[in-house]
């Protein structure tokens, strides 16, 4: 049973979400890590509601993932709708109240984040590319919330952001190839089922590539040391590129999924980078 738990909240996801507000504290000021306390409560904001999101996910969307994932918690029936509306609930709570706990500041970009992706769930995954840039704003935004926290948002952090965004885009309309059976016959209008996993593709290959195209721009500006962020960041390019262009040549929905799945890992690297080779 906790293992159900545990896989409805999508843990990964979380950790990134989570450890991206720290990477963002970490950045912004100048590599000096904030209170012991405003890291611990930044992580878990992040985490829990990015937990709630994912709940909430599963349970909109427990008809669709009948075709497209039967073995999740919620179609498979090893855990309630019922039980789940009530995780959600306390996942909601005890994000928010972190949030406070870190400041206003952070309390609104909290609350601002959550109705996102509230209205990610009930409305936005339909709406196609609205919906992937939902998702994207909220992969990004642990990092804003991070510098926030700090009471510092400066250009590096803005770049980062955009580097996030522009992937997460990707990424999500890489998924929709994947999920391209069920979409089609819930009508949600991914680029995948509107026109085609092919298109989808190539139009994720190109925002894979805008992403890349920005990433030196905080080794152009000295924000860097460049070796610590290089290595890090060329793997992450390499991943992304070789990923989509595998993607573009076959538009399968087992070739999508392994790429929506390491290209999260390749996030988190990316994310490692960020840390590690930021100057004070």
């Amino acid at each position: 049973m906790i293992k159900d738990y545990i896989k409805l909240v999508r843990p990964l996801n979380d950790v990134m979400i989570g450890f991206s507000v720290i990477v963002g504290s970490f950045i912004a000021s100048g590599r000096m890590l904030p209170k012991i306390e405003d890291m611990i409560f930044g992580f878990l904001t992040g985490f829990f509601i990015s937990s709630a999101a994912m709940v909430l996910n599963d349970i909109i969307d427990i008809n669709i993932d009948k075709i497209n994932n039967p073995n999740r918690p919620l179609p498979k029936g090893t855990i309630s709708i019922k039980n789940a509306k009530y995780f959600f609930y306390s996942l909601s709570i005890i994000g928010i109240i972190f949030s406070i706990l870190n400041g206003f500041q952070t309390f609104i970009i909290a609350i601002i984040s959550f109705i996102i992706a509230i209205l990610y769930d009930i409305r936005g995954k339909k709406s196609g590319i609205p919906g992937n840039i939902m998702v994207a704003y909220a992969m990004g935004v642990p990092i804003l919330y991070g510098a926030a926290m700090v009471n510092k948002l400066n250009l590096t952090i803005f770049i980062y952001w955009s580097m996030i965004f522009l992937s997460g885009v990707a990424r999500e309309i890489t998924k929709g190839i994947a999920d391209i059976e069920g979409d089609k016959k819930a009508g949600i209008k991914t680029l995948a089922a509107m026109k085609s996993g092919k298109f989808a593709a190539i139009i994720s290959l190109v925002l894979y590539f805008i992403a890349i195209a920005i990433s030196p721009i905080p080794l152009i500006i000295d924000k860097v040391y460049p070796l610590l962020y290089i290595i890090p960041i060329s793997i992450v390019d390499i991943i992304f590129i070789s990923m989509s262009l595998l993607t573009v040549i076959k538009p399968t929905k087992n070739v999508a999924t392994k790429n929506k799945n390491i290209s999260l890992i390749a996030m988190l690297l990316g994310l490692v980078g960020f840390l590690i080779s930021t100057k004070p």
